[in-house]
């Protein structure tokens, strides 16, 4: 069995989306690993439970542990960078979290989002390009031959059920499409009920819907027609 590391942003990322994925992934014997590089702190969902910063991240730390339960995830880690400033950070700080989490856990996919960020979130963009120069950087490196794929999540820039203020990708970027059971539709439901301070932004946007057809990714460097059904096929090593 392989392995995989989705580094996000934000408290929720992974669960607006490629949940069900991950899922899939860990029910087919896989570990799969989330580094998340914020707290979330920053979220208006604070104002509206009259929370500071510190306690609404404090509040969406614990909240992930649900998450992890849910997804059985091979492990969780929760940094302390700035929501909503990564784009402000020295860029080397942020690789060299994410590379050293990437020495410790040895995946043979390193995942995040794809270029827009899918929301268009300046944390979505930073996060897209620290994790890409990372993969770049290791995967030159004597011993990271572990590190096989990169995988970019996006939506599927036809479907007629994502949001319009979504970027998803054209189809002929789409790489892999990673379709998934009723029983891993219900354990990502059971990861964004989790979120319990987020649940009113949850039920509007209804995130599981823009996945309906299967989870997408674009893979850097890589491409698959038709798409690949998982991300763990045709890897290098």
């Amino acid at each position: 069995m392989a392995s995989i590391l989705y580094v996000f942003p934000h408290p929720d990322d992974e669960s607006f989306g490629p949940a069900p994925a991950l899922a899939r992934q860990q029910r087919a014997g896989h570990d799969v690993h989330l580094l998340t590089l914020t707290r979330g702190e920053a979220t208006t969902q604070r104002e509206r439970l009259g929370l500071s910063k510190e306690e609404m991240g404090e509040t969406r730390r614990g909240e992930m542990q649900g998450v992890a339960q849910a997804l059985s995830l091979a492990s969780l880690s929760v940094l302390d960078f700035a929501d909503g400033a990564l784009a402000e950070l020295d860029p080397r700080v942020l690789e060299g979290a994410v590379a050293a989490h990437v020495r410790e856990r040895h995946p043979d996919v390193l995942a995040t989002y794809a270029v827009p960020g899918v929301s268009g979130h300046r944390d979505h963009l930073a996060a897209h390009a620290v994790v890409k120069r990372v993969f770049c950087q290791l995967r030159g490196e004597e011993g990271a031959g572990y590190l096989q794929r990169l995988a970019l999540f996006t939506l599927p820039e036809d479907a007629d059920d994502r949001p319009a203020h979504l970027t998803g990708s054209p189809e002929e970027l789409i790489d892999a499409r990673v379709r998934f059971s009723d029983e891993d539709r219900a354990r990502a439901e059971e990861a964004l009920a989790a979120y319990e301070t987020y649940q009113p932004v949850i039920e509007e946007h209804r995130p599981l819907r823009s996945v309906a057809g299967g989870v997408c990714f674009e893979l850097f460097q890589e491409a698959f027609a038709p798409p690949l059904g998982n991300l763990f096929d045709d890897l290098s090593g």
